[in-house]
């Protein structure tokens, strides 16, 4: 079996990519990568969306 990373690296990773302009665009990745609806969940605390926020538009910006 494929050991995969934490959803939330994950999250992170793709968010830094500069490829996503807002955090439910990640989310809309997360998926397609084979994480289960349950899995996004955890990322849906408010800091958690924050920081994802702030990685997107960070990656945008440089």
């Amino acid at each position: 079996m494929l050991l995969r990373k934490p959803i939330i690296e994950r999250a992170f990773e793709l968010a830094s990519s500069g490829r996503f302009r807002i955090p439910s665009d990640v989310h809309k990745a997360l998926l397609k990568e084979g994480y289960t609806q349950s899995d996004a969940f955890t990322l849906e605390g408010r800091a958690t969306w924050a920081q994802l926020r702030e990685r997107c538009a960070t990656a945008q910006q440089g």
